[in-house]
């Protein structure tokens, strides 16, 4: 892949902790996962997502991982939480705490099977890294949100939505 071409996969693929803001437009986002089963771990969310639509990413952050763990319980993959901790880390401003959150979440996504939650984590988290100017462990994002791109598993709607609408929003970083 040509490095051009890999700077903009790598930002067209993670655009989406941009779309992620303190807005309904943010909470719909957020919304990309569903829901867990846990009638309490979903209320905990919920409320969450009412803190962080009011910019108390903290306060979110907390309800997510209270509901992390009644997920965890129930012996359940606790994805959607988890991906919502990333964010508010993201948007309180903590950038590599939250793609140090994302890459947990994608290897914790592989262990269950998840590779859309998976490819998703990853993404973001190249993107985070080539907006910090590590181009190093960008790429290394990169290589692997390509290769599961190809994968036979993953939804077709899913990478049409990758390849289509989000390489047509966004632009390189050698820009």
């Amino acid at each position: 892949m040509r490095p051009n071409t890999q700077l903009t996969t790598c930002l067209a693929l993670a655009v989406v902790f941009l779309a992620v803001s303190a807005t309904s437009a943010g909470a719909q986002e957020l919304d990309r996962w569903g829901k867990v089963k846990n009638a309490e771990a979903q209320q905990l969310i919920d409320q969450g997502d009412e803190l962080f639509g009011s910019m108390d990413y903290s306060g979110a952050r907390s309800n997510y991982e209270d509901a992390v763990e009644l997920v965890r319980a129930d012996g359940d993959f606790p994805g959607v939480p988890l991906y919502r901790i990333a964010a508010s880390f993201y948007h309180e401003g903590k950038p590599m705490t939250a793609a140090g959150r994302l890459n947990a979440l994608a290897s914790e996504s592989a262990l269950y099977g998840d590779i859309v939650m998976e490819t998703w984590a990853l993404a973001d988290a190249a993107w985070i890294h080539g907006q910090a100017g590590n181009k190093l462990d960008m790429d290394a994002y990169v290589e692997r949100v390509t290769r599961l791109l190809k994968s036979p598993y993953l939804p077709d709607e899913f990478r049409k939505e990758i390849t289509s609408k989000r390489l047509g929003e966004v632009t390189t970083l050698e820009q």
